[in-house]
């Protein structure tokens, strides 16, 4: 499966937030996008440090 492509399960699930993401004022929505970046910003933290330990040999 090529890694960029999203599943028939995330396209669901983006279609999802997608419509509710249209109920949204202009604060709520912005805050919701904050914290997406942040949750990228964690995710990226954990992969960076999953490759740190594993490149460590005893």
């Amino acid at each position: 499966m090529n890694s960029t492509k999203l599943t028939l399960e995330q396209q669901f699930k983006l279609k999802i937030l997608e419509i509710h993401i249209q109920n949204l004022n202009q604060q709520q929505a912005q805050k919701l996008l904050l914290k997406f970046v942040q949750l990228g910003m964690m995710k990226d933290n954990i992969i960076s440090n999953y490759i740190q330990t594993q490149s460590i040999e005893p």
